[in-house]
């Protein structure tokens, strides 16, 4: 019987390119693996076209993946309007807890 391996980077680059594809709005995909667990998978998403929150925090949404299988994992997706984006990456507006800009890997529309 084979094994299925779970790769996260590449599950993570999958997910981040559909999810472009998919979804006119979606400017840019930034996936931090920093500090998350093994099987967890990190996203925020750049969205142009969802309403903005000026001071709500970041509240990912959990996409439960696979659940009852060999490569089950989690799926975190935090959408963000474009000026949250920049107000995250100048340090003031905070990822959710436990999340970091360190080594992430960013995915653009082509």
């Amino acid at each position: 019987m084979s094994v299925l391996q779970f790769d996260r980077d590449t599950m993570a680059r999958w997910y981040a390119d559909r999810h472009i594809r998919t979804d006119p709005g979606i400017l840019e995909v930034h996936y931090l693996p920093a500090n998350a667990p093994d099987r967890e998978i990190r996203l925020v998403e750049v969205n142009s076209l969802i309403a903005g929150r000026l001071e709500d925090p970041i509240e990912p949404i959990d996409f439960g993946v696979d659940m009852d299988t060999e490569t089950k994992h989690t799926l975190l997706v935090a959408d963000v309007t474009p000026e949250q984006w920049k107000r995250i990456k100048h340090g003031s507006l905070a990822l959710p807890q436990g999340w970091s800009l360190q080594d992430s890997v960013s995915f653009a529309r082509h």
